[in-house]
Protein backbone atom coordinates (compact mmCIF):
# COMPACT_ATOMS: atom_id res chain seq x y z
CA UNK A 1 0.00 0.00 0.00
CA UNK A 2 2.63 2.27 -0.99
CA UNK A 3 1.81 5.86 -1.14
CA UNK A 4 -0.93 5.84 1.30
CA UNK A 5 -0.90 7.78 4.83
CA UNK A 6 -0.21 5.83 7.69
CA UNK A 7 -3.49 6.53 9.19
CA UNK A 8 -5.15 5.43 5.97
CA UNK A 9 -2.95 2.23 6.73
CA UNK A 10 -4.29 1.63 10.66
CA UNK A 11 -7.89 2.10 9.29
CA UNK A 12 -7.20 -0.40 6.93
CA UNK A 13 -5.91 -2.93 9.24
CA UNK A 14 -8.63 -1.99 11.68
CA UNK A 15 -11.37 -2.72 9.67
CA UNK A 16 -9.77 -6.25 8.40
CA UNK A 17 -9.83 -7.38 12.25
CA UNK A 18 -13.29 -6.59 12.79
CA UNK A 19 -14.19 -8.32 9.42
CA UNK A 20 -12.25 -11.22 10.21
CA UNK A 21 -13.35 -11.16 14.25
CA UNK A 22 -17.16 -11.15 12.93
CA UNK A 23 -16.62 -13.80 10.24
CA UNK A 24 -15.35 -16.31 12.70
CA UNK A 25 -17.98 -15.85 15.07
CA UNK A 26 -20.77 -15.71 12.81
CA UNK A 27 -19.37 -19.02 11.48
CA UNK A 28 -19.26 -20.18 14.96
CA UNK A 29 -22.46 -19.50 16.42
CA UNK A 30 -23.93 -21.01 12.83
CA UNK A 31 -21.96 -24.74 13.32
CA UNK A 32 -21.71 -24.97 16.99
CA UNK A 33 -25.77 -25.44 17.46
CA UNK A 34 -25.93 -29.03 15.77
CA UNK A 35 -22.24 -29.83 16.91
CA UNK A 36 -23.75 -29.38 20.77
CA UNK A 37 -27.25 -31.11 20.17
CA UNK A 38 -25.25 -34.35 18.53
CA UNK A 39 -23.10 -34.38 22.09
CA UNK A 40 -25.39 -33.62 24.16
CA UNK A 41 -28.49 -35.36 23.44
CA UNK A 42 -27.09 -39.07 23.87
CA UNK A 43 -25.70 -37.97 27.27
CA UNK A 44 -29.02 -36.91 28.35
CA UNK A 45 -30.82 -39.63 27.27
CA UNK A 46 -28.29 -41.93 28.55
CA UNK A 47 -28.50 -40.24 31.97
CA UNK A 48 -32.42 -40.41 32.11
CA UNK A 49 -32.78 -44.48 31.10
CA UNK A 50 -30.18 -45.01 34.25
CA UNK A 51 -31.73 -42.79 36.55
CA UNK A 52 -34.82 -44.05 35.78
CA UNK A 53 -33.93 -47.74 35.80
CA UNK A 54 -32.49 -47.05 39.60
CA UNK A 55 -35.38 -45.41 40.79
CA UNK A 56 -37.38 -48.07 40.09
CA UNK A 57 -35.36 -50.64 41.20
CA UNK A 58 -34.45 -48.22 44.27
CA UNK A 59 -37.91 -48.65 45.22
CA UNK A 60 -38.47 -52.10 44.85
CA UNK A 61 -36.18 -53.20 47.30
CA UNK A 62 -37.83 -49.86 49.65
CA UNK A 63 -41.28 -51.99 49.05
CA UNK A 64 -38.63 -54.85 50.32
CA UNK A 65 -38.13 -53.82 53.97
CA UNK A 66 -41.27 -51.88 54.01
CA UNK A 67 -39.91 -48.65 53.71
CA UNK A 68 -41.85 -45.64 51.73
CA UNK A 69 -40.89 -45.35 48.38
CA UNK A 70 -40.47 -42.16 46.67
CA UNK A 71 -40.76 -40.72 43.16
CA UNK A 72 -38.93 -38.14 41.46
CA UNK A 73 -39.99 -37.18 38.00
CA UNK A 74 -38.14 -35.25 35.31
CA UNK A 75 -40.79 -32.63 34.44
CA UNK A 76 -37.88 -30.78 32.26
CA UNK A 77 -34.07 -30.49 30.97
CA UNK A 78 -33.10 -27.29 30.01
CA UNK A 79 -29.99 -26.58 28.40
CA UNK A 80 -28.52 -23.16 27.72
CA UNK A 81 -25.57 -22.72 25.95
CA UNK A 82 -23.34 -19.46 25.84
CA UNK A 83 -20.55 -18.68 23.26
CA UNK A 84 -17.79 -16.04 24.15
CA UNK A 85 -15.11 -15.01 22.12
CA UNK A 86 -12.16 -12.56 22.03
CA UNK A 87 -9.10 -11.32 20.10
CA UNK A 88 -5.78 -10.05 19.71
CA UNK A 89 -4.45 -7.95 17.45
CA UNK A 90 -0.83 -6.23 17.02
CA UNK A 91 0.39 -4.47 14.01
CA UNK A 92 3.67 -2.75 12.83
CA UNK A 93 2.72 -0.08 10.96
CA UNK A 94 5.76 1.87 9.72
CA UNK A 95 5.85 4.12 6.21
CA UNK A 96 8.68 3.19 4.49
CA UNK A 97 8.20 -0.69 4.84
CA UNK A 98 5.27 -3.41 4.76
CA UNK A 99 2.80 -3.30 7.83
CA UNK A 100 3.01 -5.79 10.25
CA UNK A 101 0.50 -7.41 11.92
CA UNK A 102 -0.70 -10.55 13.78
CA UNK A 103 -4.33 -11.87 14.72
CA UNK A 104 -5.69 -14.41 17.11
CA UNK A 105 -8.87 -15.40 18.20
CA UNK A 106 -10.67 -17.49 20.42
CA UNK A 107 -13.98 -18.70 21.05
CA UNK A 108 -15.10 -20.49 24.00
CA UNK A 109 -19.04 -22.40 24.40
CA UNK A 110 -20.11 -23.80 27.97
CA UNK A 111 -23.70 -25.37 28.51
CA UNK A 112 -25.44 -24.54 31.77
CA UNK A 113 -28.09 -27.37 32.35
CA UNK A 114 -31.38 -27.13 34.34
CA UNK A 115 -32.94 -30.08 35.70
CA UNK A 116 -36.71 -30.01 37.14
CA UNK A 117 -38.22 -32.62 40.01
CA UNK A 118 -41.20 -32.90 40.60
CA UNK A 119 -42.21 -35.34 43.41
CA UNK A 120 -45.26 -37.83 42.81
CA UNK A 121 -48.19 -37.36 45.23
CA UNK A 122 -51.21 -36.85 45.82
CA UNK A 123 -53.51 -36.86 42.85
CA UNK A 124 -50.87 -37.79 40.36
CA UNK A 125 -50.07 -40.37 43.01
CA UNK A 126 -53.37 -41.88 43.34
CA UNK A 127 -54.27 -41.95 39.95
CA UNK A 128 -50.46 -43.80 38.65
CA UNK A 129 -50.45 -46.06 41.83
CA UNK A 130 -53.73 -46.88 43.68
CA UNK A 131 -55.98 -46.88 40.83
CA UNK A 132 -56.31 -50.98 39.03
CA UNK A 133 -55.25 -50.94 35.35
CA UNK A 134 -57.53 -50.90 33.22
CA UNK A 135 -58.13 -54.28 30.21
CA UNK A 136 -57.64 -51.40 27.74
CA UNK A 137 -53.50 -50.51 29.29
CA UNK A 138 -53.21 -54.36 29.34
CA UNK A 139 -54.55 -54.53 25.79
CA UNK A 140 -52.15 -51.96 24.64
CA UNK A 141 -49.16 -54.10 25.68
CA UNK A 142 -50.81 -57.31 24.38
CA UNK A 143 -51.22 -55.15 21.14
CA UNK A 144 -47.68 -54.48 21.07
CA UNK A 145 -45.94 -57.93 21.21
CA UNK A 146 -45.90 -58.46 24.85
CA UNK A 147 -47.07 -62.21 25.74
CA UNK A 148 -49.93 -63.00 27.47
CA UNK A 149 -48.76 -64.99 30.40
CA UNK A 150 -46.25 -62.26 31.61
CA UNK A 151 -48.84 -59.74 31.55
CA UNK A 152 -51.56 -61.95 33.40
CA UNK A 153 -48.68 -62.28 36.06
CA UNK A 154 -47.95 -59.70 36.51
CA UNK A 155 -50.98 -57.07 35.95
CA UNK A 156 -53.55 -59.89 37.04
CA UNK A 157 -54.67 -60.68 40.40
CA UNK A 158 -58.12 -62.67 39.51
CA UNK A 159 -59.70 -64.72 36.81
CA UNK A 160 -63.18 -65.36 37.60
CA UNK A 161 -62.52 -66.99 41.28
CA UNK A 162 -58.60 -68.07 40.64
CA UNK A 163 -56.54 -66.22 42.62
CA UNK A 164 -53.16 -64.88 41.91
CA UNK A 165 -51.83 -63.96 45.59
CA UNK A 166 -54.04 -61.16 45.41
CA UNK A 167 -53.07 -59.66 49.35
CA UNK A 168 -49.55 -59.61 48.04
CA UNK A 169 -49.40 -55.98 48.44
CA UNK A 170 -50.88 -55.40 51.65
CA UNK A 171 -48.00 -54.60 53.66
CA UNK A 172 -48.73 -56.58 56.95
CA UNK A 173 -46.12 -58.57 59.20
CA UNK A 174 -48.49 -61.70 59.32
CA UNK A 175 -48.89 -63.03 56.32
CA UNK A 176 -50.17 -66.29 55.40
CA UNK A 177 -49.61 -68.39 52.52
CA UNK A 178 -51.20 -67.09 49.20
CA UNK A 179 -53.07 -69.12 46.88
CA UNK A 180 -51.46 -69.23 43.21
CA UNK A 181 -51.16 -72.33 42.28
CA UNK A 182 -54.03 -72.96 40.20
CA UNK A 183 -53.75 -69.34 38.55
CA UNK A 184 -49.75 -70.22 37.67
CA UNK A 185 -51.95 -73.61 35.91
CA UNK A 186 -54.68 -71.02 34.21
CA UNK A 187 -51.41 -68.64 32.85
CA UNK A 188 -49.33 -71.40 31.75
CA UNK A 189 -52.25 -73.00 29.59
CA UNK A 190 -53.42 -69.81 28.39
CA UNK A 191 -49.34 -69.50 27.01
CA UNK A 192 -49.20 -72.74 25.61
CA UNK A 193 -52.49 -71.86 23.35
CA UNK A 194 -51.28 -68.89 22.35
CA UNK A 195 -47.94 -69.91 21.09
CA UNK A 196 -50.30 -72.81 19.52
CA UNK A 197 -52.28 -69.80 17.65
CA UNK A 198 -55.21 -71.35 19.69
CA UNK A 199 -56.00 -68.55 21.63
CA UNK A 200 -56.59 -64.98 21.34
CA UNK A 201 -58.20 -61.92 23.20
CA UNK A 202 -59.55 -59.37 20.41
CA UNK A 203 -62.42 -56.18 20.71
CA UNK A 204 -65.21 -57.79 19.23
CA UNK A 205 -68.25 -55.24 18.04
CA UNK A 206 -71.85 -56.19 19.06
CA UNK A 207 -74.38 -56.78 16.75
CA UNK A 208 -76.20 -53.63 17.06
CA UNK A 209 -74.16 -50.17 17.08
CA UNK A 210 -75.37 -48.37 19.92
CA UNK A 211 -72.80 -49.75 21.80
CA UNK A 212 -69.36 -49.93 21.71
CA UNK A 213 -67.09 -53.57 21.07
CA UNK A 214 -66.25 -55.60 24.26
CA UNK A 215 -63.32 -57.58 25.22
CA UNK A 216 -63.60 -61.51 24.13
CA UNK A 217 -61.30 -64.44 24.68
CA UNK A 218 -61.53 -66.38 21.18
CA UNK A 219 -60.83 -70.09 21.02
CA UNK A 220 -59.91 -71.59 17.75
CA UNK A 221 -62.21 -74.14 16.97
CA UNK A 222 -60.31 -76.68 15.63
CA UNK A 223 -58.71 -76.49 19.19
CA UNK A 224 -62.16 -77.29 21.50
CA UNK A 225 -61.13 -80.90 21.43
CA UNK A 226 -57.29 -80.35 22.95
CA UNK A 227 -56.87 -81.08 26.29
CA UNK A 228 -55.42 -77.68 27.40
CA UNK A 229 -58.54 -76.13 26.32
CA UNK A 230 -60.68 -78.37 28.19
CA UNK A 231 -58.75 -78.00 31.07
CA UNK A 232 -58.39 -73.98 30.92
CA UNK A 233 -62.27 -73.93 30.76
CA UNK A 234 -62.76 -76.58 33.39
CA UNK A 235 -60.07 -74.24 36.24
CA UNK A 236 -62.40 -71.05 34.90
CA UNK A 237 -65.62 -72.51 35.51
CA UNK A 238 -66.59 -71.89 32.16
CA UNK A 239 -68.84 -73.78 29.45
CA UNK A 240 -66.32 -75.91 27.24
CA UNK A 241 -67.20 -76.51 23.65
CA UNK A 242 -67.58 -72.36 23.02
CA UNK A 243 -65.39 -70.16 20.63
CA UNK A 244 -65.56 -66.83 22.41
CA UNK A 245 -66.13 -65.78 26.38
CA UNK A 246 -66.78 -62.24 26.93
CA UNK A 247 -64.07 -60.64 29.14
CA UNK A 248 -65.38 -58.48 32.12
CA UNK A 249 -63.51 -55.96 33.73
CA UNK A 250 -64.10 -56.42 37.32
CA UNK A 251 -63.73 -53.40 39.23
CA UNK A 252 -67.07 -52.62 37.61
CA UNK A 253 -68.88 -54.66 39.58
CA UNK A 254 -68.78 -56.87 42.81
CA UNK A 255 -67.05 -59.85 42.70
CA UNK A 256 -68.42 -62.72 45.11
CA UNK A 257 -68.65 -66.55 45.17
CA UNK A 258 -70.20 -68.19 42.47
CA UNK A 259 -71.66 -64.53 41.44
CA UNK A 260 -70.59 -64.41 38.26
CA UNK A 261 -72.61 -64.59 35.15
CA UNK A 262 -72.61 -68.54 32.94
CA UNK A 263 -69.86 -68.24 30.54
CA UNK A 264 -67.94 -64.61 31.28
CA UNK A 265 -64.61 -64.22 31.89
CA UNK A 266 -64.15 -61.63 34.95
CA UNK A 267 -60.67 -60.01 35.27
CA UNK A 268 -59.68 -58.33 38.78
CA UNK A 269 -56.40 -56.06 37.65
CA UNK A 270 -53.78 -54.98 40.56
CA UNK A 271 -52.88 -51.45 41.27
CA UNK A 272 -48.69 -50.41 40.33
CA UNK A 273 -48.18 -49.95 43.58
CA UNK A 274 -49.83 -54.12 44.18
CA UNK A 275 -47.23 -55.01 41.62
CA UNK A 276 -44.08 -53.33 42.68
CA UNK A 277 -45.13 -54.93 46.25
CA UNK A 278 -45.68 -58.45 44.27
CA UNK A 279 -42.56 -57.54 42.66
CA UNK A 280 -41.25 -56.54 45.67
CA UNK A 281 -41.21 -60.20 47.14
CA UNK A 282 -38.63 -61.49 44.29
CA UNK A 283 -35.78 -60.09 46.15
CA UNK A 284 -33.14 -61.39 47.47
CA UNK A 285 -32.08 -59.58 51.02
CA UNK A 286 -29.03 -60.28 53.06
CA UNK A 287 -29.32 -63.65 55.74
CA UNK A 288 -28.33 -60.88 58.54
CA UNK A 289 -31.04 -58.54 57.65
CA UNK A 290 -33.79 -61.71 57.56
CA UNK A 291 -32.35 -62.84 60.81
CA UNK A 292 -32.79 -59.31 62.01
CA UNK A 293 -36.11 -59.40 61.62
CA UNK A 294 -35.72 -56.36 58.96
CA UNK A 295 -37.88 -58.30 56.34
CA UNK A 296 -41.53 -59.61 56.70
CA UNK A 297 -41.49 -63.40 56.17
CA UNK A 298 -44.59 -65.08 55.11
CA UNK A 299 -45.16 -68.69 56.92
CA UNK A 300 -46.99 -71.71 56.66
CA UNK A 301 -48.88 -72.49 59.41
CA UNK A 302 -46.52 -74.68 61.00
CA UNK A 303 -43.90 -72.19 61.24
CA UNK A 304 -41.94 -72.83 58.13
CA UNK A 305 -41.03 -69.73 55.83
CA UNK A 306 -42.52 -69.66 52.42
CA UNK A 307 -40.94 -68.96 49.59
CA UNK A 308 -42.32 -66.36 47.34
CA UNK A 309 -40.26 -67.60 44.24
CA UNK A 310 -42.77 -70.04 43.75
CA UNK A 311 -45.31 -67.30 42.92
CA UNK A 312 -42.70 -65.11 41.01
CA UNK A 313 -41.10 -67.70 39.61
CA UNK A 314 -39.17 -66.78 36.59
CA UNK A 315 -40.78 -63.11 36.78
CA UNK A 316 -38.20 -61.32 38.27
CA UNK A 317 -35.03 -61.73 40.24
CA UNK A 318 -33.06 -58.93 42.21
CA UNK A 319 -30.27 -60.15 44.05
CA UNK A 320 -28.02 -58.90 46.37
CA UNK A 321 -24.05 -58.30 46.88
CA UNK A 322 -22.21 -56.81 49.36
CA UNK A 323 -19.73 -55.01 46.98
CA UNK A 324 -21.50 -53.42 43.37
CA UNK A 325 -21.16 -56.57 40.77
CA UNK A 326 -19.36 -55.96 37.65
CA UNK A 327 -21.94 -57.68 35.78
CA UNK A 328 -24.96 -56.17 36.36
CA UNK A 329 -27.36 -54.31 34.18
CA UNK A 330 -28.55 -52.15 36.71
CA UNK A 331 -27.84 -51.54 40.77
CA UNK A 332 -28.89 -49.60 43.54
CA UNK A 333 -26.83 -49.29 47.00
CA UNK A 334 -29.38 -49.52 50.51
CA UNK A 335 -28.92 -50.22 53.76
CA UNK A 336 -25.12 -51.13 53.29
CA UNK A 337 -25.88 -53.79 50.34
CA UNK A 338 -26.12 -53.65 46.53
CA UNK A 339 -28.89 -54.75 45.21
CA UNK A 340 -29.02 -55.93 40.69
CA UNK A 341 -29.79 -57.36 38.17
CA UNK A 342 -28.05 -59.20 36.20
CA UNK A 343 -27.04 -58.29 32.81
CA UNK A 344 -27.09 -62.17 31.52
CA UNK A 345 -30.48 -62.54 33.33
CA UNK A 346 -33.11 -61.56 30.43
CA UNK A 347 -36.19 -62.18 31.63
CA UNK A 348 -35.55 -59.94 34.61
CA UNK A 349 -34.95 -57.51 32.25
CA UNK A 350 -37.95 -57.87 30.15
CA UNK A 351 -40.43 -57.76 33.24
CA UNK A 352 -38.01 -54.88 34.59
CA UNK A 353 -38.85 -53.29 31.18
CA UNK A 354 -42.81 -54.41 31.27
CA UNK A 355 -42.88 -52.64 34.77
CA UNK A 356 -41.35 -49.45 33.26
CA UNK A 357 -44.03 -49.50 30.45
CA UNK A 358 -46.73 -50.07 32.71
CA UNK A 359 -45.75 -47.00 34.94
CA UNK A 360 -45.80 -44.87 32.12
CA UNK A 361 -49.24 -45.93 30.80
CA UNK A 362 -50.41 -45.28 33.95
CA UNK A 363 -49.43 -41.67 33.97
CA UNK A 364 -52.21 -40.19 32.36
CA UNK A 365 -50.94 -37.15 30.91
CA UNK A 366 -47.65 -37.82 29.57
CA UNK A 367 -46.60 -34.85 28.17
CA UNK A 368 -45.75 -33.21 31.37
CA UNK A 369 -43.26 -35.76 31.75
CA UNK A 370 -41.35 -35.69 28.62
CA UNK A 371 -37.91 -33.44 29.20
CA UNK A 372 -37.43 -30.62 27.00
CA UNK A 373 -33.95 -29.89 25.35
CA UNK A 374 -33.60 -26.11 24.39
CA UNK A 375 -30.18 -24.87 22.44
CA UNK A 376 -30.98 -21.35 21.43
CA UNK A 377 -27.96 -21.23 18.16
CA UNK A 378 -28.40 -20.03 15.06
CA UNK A 379 -31.12 -17.14 15.33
Amino acid sequence: MDGFPPWRNRQFVLHLLLSCLVVLATAGCTSLGPAVLRGERIHYNLALQHTTNEQMLLNLVRLKYRDTPIFLEVSGIASQVSLSASAQAGAQLQADANELFNLGVDLVYSTLPTVTYTPLQGEDFSQRFLSPLSLDRLMLLYRSGWPLRPILRLGVQRLNQVKNAPRAAAPTLRRRVPDYREFARVVDLIGELERQDALDIVYESPPSDDRAGRLVLRIVADALELPAVQELTGLLRLTGGKTRYPIVYAHQAVLQEGAQEVDELRVETRSLLGILFFLAEAIEVPETDTQAGKVAITRYETGEPFDWRQVTGDLLRIRAAPARPPGAAMAVRYRGSWFYIDDTDLMSKSIFSLLTQLFALQAGKTERLLPILTLPLGK
